[in-house]
């Protein structure tokens, strides 16, 4: 893919700015810089930065932040969506239109693949700096490198997780140039090699500006990698991942929020200083409720029989919704449910009455997370801007147990679980017939573990990831999904999504070069 450098640098100049005191953008005019002008001064990279920032968190903005949380046992389109959106439907359906013509899959890589480019570039413009710098300018460089490498790492594996093989960015003289994907061993050696570079220069200490991504940031996602990468890449190591997580666990600092219901309650934690914060989130998406600093989110996750009131917290339009699996997989007494489903549609004391023609799952249960308590009554509730969570120490600690039960210490592993994020989920104290038994087998634990990530961390965005890497994707989605229980097609050649043609065009490289299975 092509880029004008000099574009690109304006687009990212003209979106960077955020003000720590409101917490939403503050839009700088924009300004056509040549690419050498902004790495001429280090506050000028750090706007690049920012503005990779901005870009990367425009993947998980409005329809689009959803296309690759649907189509698992977790989440599933709304009867109207599917009916009226044949691409989109694709994502669940996994039919004739799952291909390379499909504009929804498109939409989900070309928001994506820029942020690859240009990262790829400043990474280039840094390094032909670090040449002639002082040794003060070194250190401030250093710096922008360990964070812009960490977000093309971040931008990569979700590209591989979702593609597979990639046609790697390769800048010469500050320029993109095309070619072929790659196989999956070199993508995964550029990933781990960004990270290694974030741990070198990341800072352990999280800084004022939650935006910027600690040395924790960078070794989740590298456990994340070791975990996930195919077996085939060679870079699967439950062992490694062990490793960096214990040491986040040991020396991170961070801690389990009381009540999981705070991680959502936007007036609790709602920005990018520390004193807003979760103590439980190791990078994190940061909104607010002030376009162009909404997430939109709840138009897509809400009920369209609340709509007719547009400032109504529960509305929206049925686009993601939880299956009955993920509903029901919550023990009595499980305070996440409450927290993460929404059953009760009552408003002001009236029950809402469904759209005619638009679906019978309107007052079915809807994700809850996205909801904004802030502009109820007072604001549609399309400028939802409640914070996205990315990693979070709850996360961790699951995949920590994870690590410990592939490597022999399955009774460990299990105790981890009991005594932290289950614990948390009951209020503090298991019920004893919801207490893990430390004797269980590795392969029940497996089996445990994927039920409780769903848990846990229902429509965060890692549900289709966890089931493509321990195998179960096509088994679990083909009876827990409803489109797929209606009429079953999905099969191993969508655990990938097709190249996009668009992008097939613009690189003669990728030319007959398709995912296999897929059109």
């Amino acid at each position: 893919m092509k880029t004008n450098r000099y574009i690109v640098i304006a687009l990212l100049l003209s979106i960077f700015v955020s003000s720590c005191e409101d917490g939403f953008l503050k839009q700088d005019p924009q300004t056509s810089l040549s690419s050498e002008q902004v790495f001429e001064k280090p506050e000028n990279v750090q706007a690049f930065v920012y503005g990779l920032y901005y870009q990367w968190r425009a993947t998980r903005v409005n329809r689009k932040g959803f296309y690759t949380i649907l189509g698992t046992d977790e989440a599933q389109q709304g009867e109207y969506q599917v009916r009226t959106n044949a691409m989109q439907a694709a994502f669940d359906k996994y039919d004739g239109y799952y291909d390379s013509e499909n504009t929804s899959i498109a939409e989900a890589w070309n928001i994506r693949w820029p942020v690859a480019v240009q990262a790829s570039e400043g990474l280039w413009h840094i390094d032909r700096l670090l040449k002639s710098a002082s040794a003060d300018e070194a250190e401030q460089y250093k710096v922008f490198l360990g964070q812009i490498s960490f977000y093309r790492a971040c931008i990569l594996f979700e590209l591989t997780q979702y593609w597979g093989k990639l046609p790697l960015p390769n800048i010469v003289d500050g320029q993109n140039q095309l070619g072929p994907r790659k196989e999956l061993q070199e993508v995964y050696k550029m990933i781990t090699d960004d990270l290694k570079v974030s741990l070198t220069y990341l800072s352990e200490k999280r800084a004022a500006d939650g935006r910027i991504p600690t040395i924790w940031a960078a070794k989740m996602l590298l456990a994340k990698v070791y975990m996930s990468a195919p077996v085939e890449s060679g870079y699967r190591d439950f062992g490694e991942a062990q490793i960096l997580l214990e040491d986040l666990k040991s020396r991170g600092g961070f801690v389990l929020e009381n009540n999981y219901a705070d991680l959502f309650d936007a007036n609790k934690v709602m920005g990018n200083l520390p004193s807003q914060a979760s103590t439980e989130e190791i990078f994190t998406f940061y909104f607010n409720n002030v376009w162009p600093d909404s997430n939109e989110a709840q138009w897509y996750a809400g009920t369209r029989a609340c709509s007719g009131d547009p400032n109504c917290m529960y509305g929206g339009y049925d686009f993601v919704l939880p299956t009955d699996y993920c509903v029901n997989i919550y023990e009595p007494g499980d305070l996440r449910k409450d927290a993460s489903i929404r059953s009760d549609f009552i408003y002001k004391g009236k029950q809402p009455v469904p759209s005619a023609g638009f679906g019978e799952d309107q007052l079915k249960p809807h994700f809850k997370k996205f909801e904004d308590v802030r502009i109820d009554g007072t604001k549609s509730f399309y400028y939802t801007g409640g914070n996205m969570y990315y990693f979070r120490y709850a996360d961790a600690l699951l995949m920590l147990a994870e690590c410990m039960n592939e490597t022999g210490n399955t009774s460990g592993a299990v105790t981890l679980v009991n005594t932290t994020v289950r614990s948390r989920a009951f209020g503090g104290t298991v019920p004893a017939q919801y207490v893990w038994d430390t004797g269980m087998s590795a392969e029940e634990f497996r089996t445990k573990i994927l039920d409780e990530r769903m848990r846990e961390l229902a429509c965060e965005g890692w549900r289709r990831m966890d089931l493509v890497r321990t195998g179960h994707f096509e088994e679990y989605v083909k009876v827990r999904n409803r489109w797929q229980a209606l009429a079953p097609t999905i099969g191993t050649q969508h655990r990938l999504f097709p190249v996009p043609m668009v992008e097939i065009k613009q690189n003669p490289h990728l030319q007959g070069d398709q995912n296999p299975g897929l059109n």
